[in-house]
């Protein structure tokens, strides 16, 4: 699910206004998790809400939100056989965190993956030069190694919620999902207001609705998997970012992307990184 979010995401945010993007998204996704927790008979959800919940959820909201509008901003521009695979390191940073902050301690070997996940960025570094891309100096390239930054942080915050503070989990996504579209509102009425020369064109594409609805199915299966007590968030963060293989191989050939070996070299490393964290 999250390799097919990854190509409607692209697809959607490619030359296109990147708020009004999050906003139609986000607001299909919410309405998308509202009808299945109806059909699911969960429609209830809202019954176990606690200022807590609220306040943790809404706490997602926002870590995700700025997460969202860095990496679109980065994908509007970059090959997505670029801009996945950097969101795709994103593991490593919540290793250190983990380490820091729930004592998840790495071995040599988990040491080791993450010396090779920063190294595939330099290995991208030089791929990119080959496409006129500075990778060190570009804006975009920062983009979305700020989108990974916040990736990672909302990563050891969904810990927090689920683990350690034991929330539901359709009552902290039901906060969450509608955050995110009060969220975008917000910003797109005050880019509107303030700054409506930094609103480019806006296209509608029918891949706007699928970005949603199917990160709001791939959330709820990882939040499930999240709650069960005793799963490292370290481990559920690396497994969710194996989408990255799927993407890169249909992202290159839907996309039509160049360079695509120095890119599956790079993509290679931070897979072996990856691989070494998990043992």
């Amino acid at each position: 699910m999250l390799a097919l979010y990854d190509l409607a995401k692209k697809a959607s945010v490619r030359a296109n206004a990147v708020l009004p993007v999050l906003l139609g998204s986000s607001a299909c996704g919410c309405a998308a998790y509202l009808a299945g927790l109806c059909l699911a008979g969960r429609s209830g959800a809202w019954t176990v809400l606690t200022g807590e919940i609220v306040a943790l959820a809404a706490a997602k909201s926002l870590i995700v939100a700025t997460s969202w509008v860095f990496t679109f901003q980065a994908l509007r521009t970059l090959p997505i056989s670029i801009a996945t695979p950097i969101r795709a390191s994103a593991p490593a940073l919540v290793f250190v965190a983990a380490f820091l902050l729930y004592g998840e301690v790495p071995g040599p070997v988990q040491a080791v993956g993450m010396l090779a996940v920063f190294g595939g960025y330099f290995v991208f570094s030089w791929a990119g030069r080959h496409e006129g891309i500075d990778f060190f100096r570009n804006r975009a390239v920062w983009c979305a190694i700020a989108g990974a930054c916040c990736s990672a942080v909302s990563s050891i915050w969904d810990k927090y919620i689920f683990q350690v503070r034991g929330v539901n989990v359709e009552a902290a996504q039901l906060v969450f999902q509608v955050g995110l579209v009060a969220i975008y509102a917000l910003l797109l009425v005050l880019q509107r207001r303030f700054a409506p020369q930094t609103c480019p064109r806006f296209t509608w594409r029918w891949t706007i609705p699928l970005v949603g609805v199917l990160l709001a199915g791939a959330d709820w299966l990882y939040f499930k998997g999240l709650a069960i007590p005793g799963v490292p968030i370290s481990v559920a963060s690396l497994m969710r970012r194996f989408s990255v293989v799927i993407t890169f191989v249909l992202g290159a050939r839907f996309f039509h992307e160049t360079n695509l070996a120095r890119k599956a070299l790079a993509l290679a490393v931070i897979l072996a990184g990856i691989v070494l964290l998990c043992l």
